[in-house]
This record gives structure tokens, C-alpha cells and sequence, in this order.
């Protein structure tokens, strides 16, 4: 069995920011006791490279067939993961990191995001779904 490790790259509403990094941790929380759940982290991009409130979430599974076993039963809810309008199908909107979009927020303009996921907290931008092929822990 390969553990598997799921990262959701989110972007929080600006007027939200403080509410949606509380928000992903209380949901990675709720998540326990789910089978194959191994526990996760929310991490916030901190070089200032991407959009201000840049966060990611890792989920981790002891096995795919774990992580697959969840999306069944948080679609159709409000989380992070899938949009609260379950009628919108629209892409992640990853591309607004390279297309000038951070660069104009940062200078004061408002984000051209849509925040769409955990009641308007979030705009998903991009997500990975992995199995870990090799993972090393440092001796010292």
C-alpha cells in the first residue's frame, strides 16, 4: 500500500483571511476518524511571492483507495474542496499566479478571484493528487 498525499493550493477572500485560515484548520480536524485518515497541515506561503493569504492544505492517506473513500461523502457539503454552487464546474484558477493578477493585488487591486469554495472563504487555485514515492526524514 502507498500512502497518498492530497495538497489543495486556496487563496482566502481578503476580508476573510483570519476566518479562512481557521476555517481549513477546524475542517482538517473534522476529518478524524475518517479510515486511512493519517492527519494533515495548512501552510501559508510566507515569501510573498503569490496572492496575500496564499494557504495550502495536505491531506494525508494511508492508501489511495482512503483518500477516494472521502470524496463521496463531503461533495455535497460546503468544504473546501468542491464549490459551494454544486452546479459550477468552473477550473481552478491557478493561472491568476503567472497572469499579472498577483502582481496588480498586491499593488492595491482587488484579486480577480472567485471564492467559491467553504462558504466564500476560499478561491481554489490548484490541486494535486499524489502517491508518496519516496520520503526521507533528516537524522540530525
Amino acid at each position: 500500500m502507498t500512502k497518498r498525499r492530497d495538497l489543495f493550493i486556496f487563496v482566502a477572500n481578503p476580508e476573510k483571511g483570519e476566518e479562512a485560515r481557521t476555517y481549513l484548520s477546524g475542517w482538517l480536524r473534522e476529518l478524524d476518524g475518517h479510515p486511512g485518515y493519517l492527519g494533515g497541515a495548512v501552510l501559508k506561503e510566507t515569501a510573498g511571492e503569490l496572492f496575500d493569504n496564499t494557504l495550502v492544505l495536505a491531506l494525508d492517506f494511508e492508501s489511495t483507495e482512503a483518500a477516494r473513500a472521502l470524496w463521496p461523502k463531503i461533495e455535497n457539503t460546503v468544504n473546501p474542496l468542491y464549490p459551494d454552487d454544486k452546479t459550477d464546474k468552473t477550473p481552478d484558477q491557478g493561472p491568476a499566479f503567472f497572469d499579472g493578477s498577483a502582481k496588480a493585488a498586491a499593488a492595491g487591486g482587488q484579486p480577480l478571484l472567485k471564492f467559491t469554495r467553504g462558504n466564500g472563504l476560499l478561491a481554489r487555485m490548484l490541486h494535486i493528487h499524489a502517491e508518496a514515492i519516496d520520503e526521507y526524514a533528516a537524522s540530525s
